[in-house]
């Protein structure tokens, strides 16, 4: 894959409109997006096939309440940035847990850790992102085996939630997600980390699947979907269960005030790189 790349970057942003930004110009389907830190302000990058037109990029964003500027936009030099992507894309320790990409199979995993493969293409479930991260240390700090006999990853994206649930020994897990292509891609990952006869992955419409109660719930969405769904999260964690939540900035507190007005016990927040992970029980 050699073929002409070009780059567009955009700034300046606070952190959590770049990763918003990211994903808006993702969804565009540039062939990739990412965001980094400079000085303290953030940049997101575009990366496509084509040139890209930066005004028509800012005219969307500015719709999208976003105003920024173009701080760079240029053809790259021609390389094969496939290859050259996945050399950068190192194993990512969190815990017990070595999350690697595809194009790592076959190179020697650490006898005394978990392993966990996830495509390479994810940006979004991969690890990478600090709640994702975030979220996978709390499952393997706060899962029990033995106290916690059923499990439900609610917006389970690439499925790695569910994956560390099961491989944590967790025997039944329901991973659901309401985007088709995430629920496609959950399913290849569960086969591909041998824990189908653990996982059900499934399409949610709604709130189906609290119906029945689970020991361990992982939510790893949005501020605004977690209190809009609390009624059934609370309903459906099971009495000295362990609900992990994630997927908002370390200075919103509307969720942690919502499940505290329910009466569920906040025993560990997570905050890191400007993001905050929930772990709150239910007496």
């Amino acid at each position: 894959m050699t073929n002409q790349i070009f780059k567009c970057s955009f700034g300046d942003f606070n952190i959590k409109d770049a990763f918003d930004v990211m994903d808006l110009l993702f969804e565009k389907n540039y062939m990739s997006t990412s965001c980094l830190e400079i000085n303290g302000r953030w940049i997101v990058e575009a990366l496509h096939n084509e040139p890209i037109d930066g005004p028509e990029i800012l005219s969307y964003l500015k719709v999208k309440a976003y105003d920024c500027r173009i701080i760079d936009n240029k053809a790259l030099k021609s390389i094969d940035w496939l290859q050259k992507s996945f050399e950068n894309l190192k194993p990512i320790v969190i815990g017990e847990f070595y999350v690697y990409g595809a194009h790592l199979r076959g190179n020697a995993i650490p006898s005394h850790k978990i392993p966990i493969e996830i495509s390479s293409y994810m940006a979004f479930g991969s690890g990478e992102h600090p709640t994702t991260n975030r979220c996978i240390a709390a499952c393997y700090t706060f899962f029990d085996h033995r106290k916690h006999k059923s499990a439900l990853d609610f917006g389970c994206g690439s499925g790695i939630l569910a994956i560390a649930l099961a491989k944590l020994g967790c025997k039944n897990i329901v991973a659901c997600d309401n985007d088709a292509e995430a629920v496609r891609v959950s399913q290849e990952h569960v086969n591909l980390n041998k824990v189908a006869h653990r996982v059900s992955v499934s399409q949610n419409h709604s709130t189906e699947f609290f119906s029945k109660s689970y020991d361990f719930i992982v939510a790893n969405i949005l501020a605004e979907p977690l209190i809009a769904i609390s009624d059934s999260i609370s309903n459906a964690l099971s009495r000295n269960g362990i609900l992990v939540l994630s997927g908002f900035t370390a200075n919103d507190f509307s969720v942690i005030n919502q499940y505290s007005s329910m009466g569920l016990k906040q025993i560990h927040r997570y905050d890191y790189r400007g993001w905050t992970a929930l772990v709150l029980k239910k007496d």
